[in-house]
């Protein structure tokens, strides 16, 4: 059995606008976000566009700031670490080749004798002569022949060879210089030689 009463359609139910008290930060149940003045709505009246606008989610604010650029300025070659490390390195060479230099021009030469002196007796020959403390090496020298060493008999500053060992006759001569200063030099048989040699002769014919 149906029912004679007319259908009535059901009517829109619309939201109401939000109260006072929903703009209040101290109503009960505390502040609700997006209710207080100047900030966007974040609701909308049925039908109704918000008046105010959302605010975008991205921002045009960079997260680095800019960076300006700058001119660079070249430094001077001289202000280089290594160009003043090499030109101090030359400095110290060019001063140790200049003290070797003087050094070398200063300096003395090898110990030369001084007052050489020749005794000569019936059985032996002595050559005497004054100079540092250092080791005599003693030659007897004739033109034309070879050098005879006779460093061994020396005793200090004089040396003792007898007439009959052979080794000198009346043409000898006898040349002293520094042994550990002219090592592998030949014998000096010339002034400018000996001179270099810082070595000193005295012959049998000087002899008094």
């Amino acid at each position: 059995m149906t029912d004679p009463r007319p259908v009535v359609p059901p009517v829109p139910v619309v939201p109401s606008a939000p109260s006072a008290d929903h703009d209040r930060s101290d109503a009960p149940g505390g502040a609700r976000l997006g209710w207080d003045p100047g900030q966007p709505a974040l609701y909308e009246q049925w039908g109704v566009a918000s008046p105010t606008p959302k605010r975008a989610m991205g921002s045009d604010i960079g997260v680095l700031p800019e960076l300006e650029r700058t001119e660079t300025t070249r430094r001077p070659l001289w202000r280089h670490p290594a160009f003043i490390v090499s030109a101090a390195l030359a400095l110290v060479a060019v001063v140790v080749g200049a003290v070797l230099v003087v050094h070398a021009v200063t300096a003395e030469g090898p110990p030369a004798p001084r007052d050489l002196a020749l005794q000569s007796g019936s059985g032996n020959v002595r050559v005497s002569w004054q100079g540092d403390d250092v080791a005599w090496s003693v030659f007897v020298v004739e033109p034309g022949t070879k050098p005879v060493d006779v460093s061994r008999l020396v005793r200090g500053t004089e040396v003792w060879i007898p007439r009959s060992a052979g080794l000198y006759d009346a043409d000898s001569c006898f040349v002293v210089r520094a042994a550990e200063d002219n090592q592998g030099r030949s014998v000096p048989t010339d002034a400018a030689a000996r001179s270099d040699q810082g070595a000193g002769q005295v012959c049998l014919g000087d002899a008094g």
